[in-house]
């Protein structure tokens, strides 16, 4: 009996060192060891400080930006999601005793910011964290508080270049809304494959769209789902800058549009503007379920990115050219005249108005309150295309909703 309880035990042990996962240390020490470097060769190397490294490696550290998982799942030569799940596993069991009200005070602290949520009506109150824990919860369908961390993971946009005052504040609000976004996308599960030729077919119908203000936005988002490509209205969160961005979901190219500054107009800009990524851009934001388009009017960077520049101009040729501009110029507060003209190009004439405004904005103080004036209320586009902020719906509640009336 006694032989037979040894011969169990060593098929446990060998059996668990067979399926046991090696830790984010034991494989880079390994790695190490193979390269004959030092750990100071690494950090310098990879340009991440001491305390980050060994935080991730170690699980000891709760946030960090992707750049550095990237970085790091590189030098092991594995999968960045691979890595992510591995470091999501670790921290998940060093912190899993830590659920107490302190710690998910501190959490939530950490993951989000509560003064944008309350301004945006997500939650009533930024001092009430039973409440905001019952919300957030319920909102992304979690069992627990703590997996938010996953999905801001699988989210993956933790910048890591913060260099202006609250931008750190900044990168909170925008894994929030992202990781919706996200999260929509996947609940909506587009079931149409994505084809380019479909897309190149359609694209000469896409700004006729634009003349009818309150189901245009719905009409050519339901032909872009047949296409394969998911287009989501989303309402902005204050203190961020982003008029779009495009990502994956099942390899299968997703859209999202807010009402950055509020004008109709700039809707159409923005999807010309995404879809000229999905056109163009696919095979680099797809190659990688951690990669992202973000169309960001924050001046963080110094420089502008060439494929922006290039995706504005783009939009802008499609919708309304600096040529055809020039030569219309001077009739520009004629309504009836730029009417007729927008519907000779098949666009709806505030688009005409705004590029007019950008322009002139440097010359003009008033040319955008100008152009205001004839831009309609953005609210009759998208208000049947998702839900407030303030809504009590959940994802789950929200993708249903819009299944049956927008994506089906």
């Amino acid at each position: 009996m006694e032989d037979n309880n040894k011969k169990h035990n060593d098929i446990d042990a060998l059996l668990t060192g067979i399926f046991k996962q090696p830790s984010l240390r034991e494989l880079f020490d390994k790695r190490v060891h193979e390269l004959n470097l030092s750990e100071r060769d690494v950090r310098k190397m990879l340009k991440i400080e001491y305390r980050a490294l060994n935080g991730i490696i170690d699980g000891t550290q709760k946030r960090a930006d992707t750049t550095s998982f990237q970085k790091l799942a590189t030098f092991l030569n594995m999968p960045t999601d691979e890595f992510i799940e591995i470091h999501a596993s670790l921290t998940e069991k060093n912190f899993s005793d830590q659920n107490t009200p302190a710690n998910t005070k501190r959490f939530i602290k950490e993951h989000f910011d509560l003064a944008v949520l309350r301004k945006a009506g997500f939650i009533d109150s930024i001092t009430d964290f039973i409440e905001i824990e019952k919300r957030i919860v319920s909102f992304f369908g979690l069992t627990s508080i703590f997996e938010y961390k996953k999905r801001a993971f699988d989210t993956a946009f933790m910048s890591g270049i913060v260099t202006e005052k609250g931008a750190a504040k900044t990168s909170l609000s925008r894994d929030f809304w992202l990781t919706t976004a996200k999260s929509l996308a996947a609940k909506i599960d587009n079931p149409y494959q994505y084809d380019r030729k479909d897309l190149v077919a359609f694209f000469p119908q896409i700004r006729w769209f634009s003349t009818n203000e309150e189901f245009g936005l719905a009409n050519v988002i339901k032909e872009l789902l047949k296409i394969g490509i998911t287009v989501i209205f989303q309402p902005r969160l204050s203190t961020l800058h982003l008029r779009g961005a495009t990502f994956s979901v099942n390899n299968k190219p997703v859209i999202v549009l807010t009402d950055y500054k509020g004008f109709y107009a700039t809707l159409w800009h923005c999807l010309i503007h995404e879809l000229f990524h999905v056109l163009f851009d696919w095979e680099e934001i797809n190659k990688d379920i951690y990669s992202y388009h973000i169309s960001d009017d924050s001046e963080e960077l110094l420089t502008i990115n060439e494929k922006e520049v290039e995706a504005d101009d783009f939009a802008r040729k499609y919708l309304f050219s600096k040529e055809k501009m020039d030569e219309i110029r001077p009739f520009i507060y004629n309504q009836k005249y730029i009417s007729e003209i927008a519907r000779d190009n098949n666009v709806h004439p505030s688009i005409i108005h705004i590029y007019h405004a950008f322009d002139n904005s440097k010359t003009d103080r008033l040319v955008w309150m100008r152009a205001k004036r004839y831009m309609p209320d953005i609210n009759r586009c998208v208000y049947h295309l998702t839900n407030p902020w303030n809504n009590s719906k959940s994802i789950d509640e929200i993708a249903h909703k819009l299944k049956l009336e927008i994506y089906n």
